[in-house]
């Protein structure tokens, strides 16, 4: 079986951002108060809250926002390697026109499963995909990986009705 990626939001790549500029920031900001910066009486102590303040504000930022992207992660991947496998209807294929990656809008798969005890319907859509796959798709269903316990999180196994797809420029 080939391994699934789950790749990083931009939350995450913000958080991987912000989380070591905000350490950096906080750690001249220890270093300056522990060798004395701002503690004469002409000194300014603006620096120290400054380079602080905002290296804790942008390391905690930084820091929420790596974790929230990890657990989402973590929680894809326990549900593909041990959740629940469901097939859910195929609905279209969406572009996703707030988001923009070098001019190009990327594309979802949107996906619908009617839960047979409740009869509540979730909708899950894949990841993003920058080629319009409509014509490409082998089945009108796709395999949904869902947490055991929850159907709030589900991975959507869009490569298992995708032909390999290469593009040349």
């Amino acid at each position: 079986m080939r391994q699934k990626r789950f790749g990083w939001t931009v939350r995450g790549i913000l958080g991987a951002i912000f989380l070591p500029l905000g350490l950096i920031f906080l750690a001249l900001g220890v270093l300056l108060w522990r060798f004395g910066a701002g503690t004469g009486p002409d000194d300014p102590q603006i620096f120290l809250y400054a380079f602080g303040g905002e290296g804790l504000v942008f390391a905690v930022a930084g820091a929420c926002l790596l974790c929230l992207d990890m657990r989402r992660r973590a929680r894809l991947r326990d549900a593909y390697e041990g959740g629940h496998c469901v097939m859910a209807d195929i609905t279209g294929v969406v572009e996703q026109r707030h988001v923009r990656v070098n001019g190009r809008h990327p594309f979802v798969v949107e996906c619908r499963y009617t839960d047979p005890s409740t009869g509540d319907v979730h909708i899950y859509h894949s990841r993003y995909l920058y080629v319009d796959v409509t014509d490409l798709l082998r089945s009108a269903q796709v395999p949904v990986y869902t947490d055991r316990r929850s159907f709030d999180t589900g991975f959507v196994d869009i490569d298992a009705v995708l032909p390999a797809i290469k593009t040349h420029s």
